[in-house]
């Protein structure tokens, strides 16, 4: 497919991209690793990472057949950290480098991403939030003539044999809590039986234009564990077999929510949380292993 002609060159906005890897039985083994160790690829092994930006988000995949996709890359002074994590792990190329929304815990850091590595090509929510950091962002996606587009609920891309489905935006939204939020990109990866629902900052208006959300094995709690992103509708509708709670450690803003906390832990679903380290996910489409650290699952 020509990327350019099914969105359209004149976009003025970015993509972003989202993984999420469908329900199926699963195994958790906790390991230690190491931050330096060759990504290498079997042709069989998906290798997905929950880097520790600090207050915000940012998710690498290493697919299968070689190929990389970064959602975010947190704030402005995680790119270096972003940068180095891609580097020492042999990234020469970003096959699709997604940006969520405008907020500038998730693109903060891409600006320096964009200057370090080749690009495939970037998706982006489509929402314009008007900031700085999203104009700059902008000018040296069209500075550098990198392919982009603003995909919706409905549109899919395969990649080898991982299947990248955007869940939302739907609709454009206006005048509710945060707009940006309420637009932004939200993506479901897919490899084999194992699926990531990447949610973003999705806040509850956004996630009443996709109900019910999709099944997956691996949730992102949306907006870093905040009361409006993630409830018991939420978890019983995808039914994970793990969360992920992104965040940094000592907030201003009180993340994760203390009814977030309590509510995962009622259900009973195992928790990693960025504020204790960068983690790996791997899998081979059938079961998966954990690896990191440091693992929390009740604070």
């Amino acid at each position: 497919m020509n990327f350019k002609k099914h969105f359209g060159t004149n976009s003025k906005i970015l993509l972003i991209a989202l993984f999420i890897l469908f329900t199926g039985t699963t195994y958790f083994a906790v390991n230690f690793w190491s931050p330096k160790a060759s990504q290498g690829t079997d042709n069989k092994t998906l290798s997905f990472y929950a880097i520790d930006v600090g207050q915000g988000d940012s998710f690498a995949f290493f697919l299968p057949d070689g190929k990389t996709i970064l959602i975010d890359a947190g704030p402005e002074d995680a790119g270096k950290k972003v940068v180095s994590f891609l580097k020492d792990r042999g990234v020469k190329k970003i096959d699709l480098l997604v940006a969520t929304h405008g907020h500038s815990d998730h693109i903060g850091g891409m600006h320096k991403v964009l200057r370090n590595f080749e690009i495939g090509k970037v998706w982006d929510s489509g929402f314009n939030h008007g900031s700085r950091i999203q104009r700059d962002l902008y000018k040296i996606i069209k500075k550098k003539d990198i392919p982009f587009g603003r995909p919706k609920r409905g549109y899919a891309e395969q990649f080898g044999d991982v299947n990248v489905e955007v869940i939302a935006p739907t609709i454009l939204l206006r005048n509710t809590r945060s707009d940006a939020n309420n637009n932004c990109l939200v993506l479901k990866i897919t490899y084999g039986e194992i699926s990531f629902l990447m949610t973003a900052d999705m806040e509850r208006e956004e996630r009443a234009t996709v109900q019910p959300l999709p099944h997956a094995t691996i949730l992102k709690a949306s907006h870093h564990g905040s009361y409006n992103g993630t409830d018991t509708r939420v978890l019983r509708e995808v039914q994970p077999s793990i969360i992920i709670l992104s965040y940094g450690k000592n907030n201003s803003y009180g993340y994760p929510h203390k009814s977030v906390i309590k509510i995962i832990k009622k259900e009973g679903i195992p928790r990693y949380d960025t504020a204790d380290g960068t983690f790996k996910i791997e899998t081979d489409g059938s079961e998966m292993k954990i690896s990191r650290n440091s693992v929390n699952y009740d604070k």
